[in-house]
């Protein structure tokens, strides 16, 4: 693209900017996009409203985020669902993704102009997918349809037998429903029922569509472990005891130790293994591990794990980058935020399992204490909640710390990857 495409954007404009995701799932609940959440334009672009508009464009914030920090380190290479208002799409600042990549997003508020309606036969003759977002069947968007590929219907307390009519009409013309908001597993089943074949909203990170009722025997064993590592009184007899009575820990500890990040020590015994990491090291990689073996139960299971990892890893760079509180500590109350959803039990039933500090137990239960503002951050960030964010005091460098936790948590569950 020209470089004068990104260099006239404004520089602050470029440092107020904040980027979220939320998961698209298909019929299979396999993950197959993730729906792009960012901040429009604000002062930085209104200050410069005698500008022409591909320059106002241009300096769009949160377009300007994805492309510094990349859709694939934000997505994992996954499609990713970018929204676009009518300005971007008239002034074809879509142009700076690979068609492949993206579907354009178009957001409520673009309706059928003419101006529309030939840009977004320019955009699908480029090879762009267009997605209508919160589409409610008024007339004016009719002739958009021939152009879009996916329709997102808004089922948040809405009569769906109702929306069945629009949803029929929707299929006939060959389009993909994609439902939005879906908060329950009664609805996500009555919109399957109905016709739609792609699924987003926070049912996907409830228990019960991670299939997770019972603690399995290997995470009972993690939980064992946990409770005796975090016993200073245990001696080290104990946990060699503990680990030789599950083989797959055993191997797994080793193959940490035996990692580059230890030196490639070759380690071949229990006890030396132990020394050598640490108890409080090793607890933490213990509860990654528990995260990792709930994420093999199904892509929705994978995604709830990845989100948990991301949290506790954003939570920890937080606190390193503001020099706050312990890294250590915030990095234990994002991963464990997440842990109800990944095990299927209520969160007091999680932390009766694990033997952890009264101001962790406090965050968790009451979103209180001297941790409960980190997570809250973390949580706003995540869901995309921008006005919370900037309550809590959240600012620019959050966008390079969420991507750099994203690497990582993707590292983290790669296959072969120590944990």
């Amino acid at each position: 693209m020209p470089s004068s495409s990104v260099d006239e954007t404004p520089r602050t404009a470029v440092q107020q900017v904040f980027v979220a995701r939320q998961p698209i799932f298909d019929v299979q609940d396999t993950r197959v996009a993730y729906e792009l959440l960012y901040r429009a334009t604000r002062e930085a672009t209104h200050a410069h409203e005698g500008a022409p508009s591909q320059t106002l464009l241009c300096g769009d914030t949160a377009l300007h985020s994805m492309l510094s920090i990349g859709l694939e380190r934000l997505t994992g290479g996954t499609t990713a669902f970018v929204n676009m208002t009518e300005a971007h799409l008239l002034g074809g600042l879509y142009k700076i993704f690979e068609p492949r990549t993206v579907v354009l997003e178009l957001l409520e508020t673009v309706d059928g102009t003419p101006e529309v309606v030939a840009a977004c036969e320019a955009a699908v003759a480029a090879g762009y997918t267009l997605a209508l977002d919160d589409y409610d069947g008024r007339a004016s968007l009719d002739v958009l349809l021939p152009f879009a590929t996916i329709v997102k219907v808004d089922v948040l307390n809405r009569d769906l037998h109702a929306l069945a009519p629009m949803i029929r009409g929707l299929l006939g013309r060959g389009l993909v429903v994609l439902a939005e908001r879906v908060e329950s597993r009664e609805v996500l089943a009555t919109a399957r029922e109905i016709g739609c074949t792609l699924f987003q909203g926070y049912v996907y990170s409830r228990p019960e569509t991670l299939d997770g009722r019972t603690v399995n025997v290997h995470q009972a064993a993690v939980f064992q472990i946990m409770a005796l590592l975090n016993k200073p009184e245990t001696p080290e007899a104990a946990l060699d005891e503990a680990f030789r009575s599950h083989p797959s820990l055993s191997l797994s500890l080793l193959r940490m130790v035996n990692s580059a990040s230890f030196g490639g020590r070759g380690v071949d015994s229990i006890p030396y293994a132990l020394r050598v990491v640490g108890r409080e090291v090793l607890s933490r990689w213990m509860l990654v591990m528990l995260a990792v073996s709930v994420s093999s139960r199904s892509a929705v299971a994978h995604e709830a794990v990845l989100q948990a990892l991301v949290r506790g890893r954003f939570c920890e760079l937080i606190t390193a980058r503001s020099a706050t509180g312990d890294p250590g500590a915030r990095f234990l109350v994002g991963l464990l935020s997440r842990m109800d959803a990944l095990l299927g039990l209520p969160m007091d039933q999680v932390l009766d399992r694990l033997p952890v500090s009264d101001e962790v137990r406090a965050a968790l239960l009451e979103r209180t204490g001297i941790h409960a503002p980190t997570l809250r951050l973390a949580d706003a960030y995540q869901n995309g909640e921008w006005a919370v964010v900037d309550a809590l005091g959240g600012d620019a460098a959050l966008s390079g710390l969420y991507a750099e936790s994203v690497l990582w948590a993707h590292d983290r569950l790669s296959p072969g990857t120590p944990s």
